[in-house]
This record gives structure tokens, C-alpha cells and sequence, in this order.
């Protein structure tokens, strides 16, 4: 399977530098850096977090070939209204600080509950929805679960080869830089 790599390629486009997508990724310049060059790859988490910031799905970053027109326009749409908000704001608002700060905040317990109540609210309104909005829900629901399975098992594989091989894990690793 190839890995594509379109991370430095999505961050001009949007107009962003390296510092201000390290700080929306919680890592440093470096790691930024060593993910466009492909020395690295974003973990899942910090994919999930750059496409939220970005405007475009997490695959954007690896396995497309290229950024094609309409996830380039999803990216300029993003960045237009962060600098529209901003400058309506005189300056007030700035989409990297309050979107790290955010992140920051937001605990993972806490936006399981807030997940659960969408969720409940979504399936209490499903009577009154279309059957094609109905199964578009289920396809995202669908996707959300197959990256969050990703996830748990990149974490059951550390957590694994930590207690099997005495390594430590990514987040051992994170830690001791601190």
C-alpha cells in the first residue's frame, strides 16, 4: 500500500507555518518538520486533530495521491473564515490559539459524554429525518467507529509490547520530554 504524504502540502494551502500547525497538534516545530519530510507519521490523534482544524478527513493526510480540487477548496474555505472571524474580531480571535486551547480543555471523558447526548439527540429526532439523511449518519457513525478501532489497537500494541518487552510506549516517550 503506498503512503502519500500531503501534510506540507495541505499547511501552505491553508497558510499556515510550521509553529502554528505544532501548536494545534500539541508538538513541537521539529516533529512538524520530520512529518513533511515523511522521517515521521502523524499518530491517528494528532491526524484527527489537524482535520478538524483543517477542514478535511484524516486520509487527506496519507492515503490520498493528492489534494484534489474540492478538499483544496474545503481547505482555503476553512482558513478564509478563520481570517474573516479574526479580522470581524479586530484581532480578538485567532483560530490557532483558541483551537489549541480548546484541545487543551476538552477531556477525552468529557467529549465521550458530549458524544453520547449527539448521539441520543440524533436517534431521538430519526423519526422525523429522511431515510437518505438516516444512512448518511450511519455511514459517518460507521467511519468515526473504524478510526477509533485504530486507535485502541496501536494503543493495545504499545501497551503489549510495554509489559511483554519492557518498552515504553509513545506516551512514556512524550512524557519524558517534559
Amino acid at each position: 500500500m503506498n503512503t502519500y504524504n500531503n501534510i506540507k502540502k495541505i499547511r501552505e494551502i491553508y497558510g499556515a507555518t510550521q509553529d502554528e500547525v505544532a501548536k494545534v497538534a500539541s508538538v513541537n516545530r521539529s516533529t512538524v518538520s520530520q512529518w513533511e519530510t515523511g522521517a515521521t507519521k502523524a499518530s491517528n490523534t494528532k491526524l484527527e486533530k489537524l482535520s478538524l482544524f483543517f477542514g478535511v478527513g484524516p486520509e487527506s493526510f496519507y492515503e490520498l495521491e493528492d489534494v484534489d480540487e474540492i478538499r483544496r477548496e474545503m481547505i482555503i474555505c476553512s482558513a478564509k473564515k478563520a481570517q474573516d472571524i479574526q479580522e470581524n474580531s479586530e484581532g480578538k480571535k485567532n483560530k490557532v490559539e483558541d483551537f489549541s486551547k480548546m484541545m487543551e480543555k476538552i477531556t477525552f471523558k468529557e467529549a465521550r459524554s458530549r458524544f453520547m447526548f449527539s448521539m441520543k439527540i440524533l436517534l431521538a429526532t430519526a423519526d422525523n429525518s429522511e431515510l437518505e439523511d438516516l444512512k448518511v449518519a450511519y455511514a459517518i457513525n460507521q467511519k468515526m467507529a473504524r478510526r477509533l478501532e485504530a486507535i485502541i489497537k496501536i494503543r493495545e500494541e504499545e501497551e503489549k509490547a510495554k509489559k511483554e518487552n519492557n518498552e515504553e510506549t509513545l506516551f512514556d516517550l512524550l512524557d519524558s520530554f517534559e
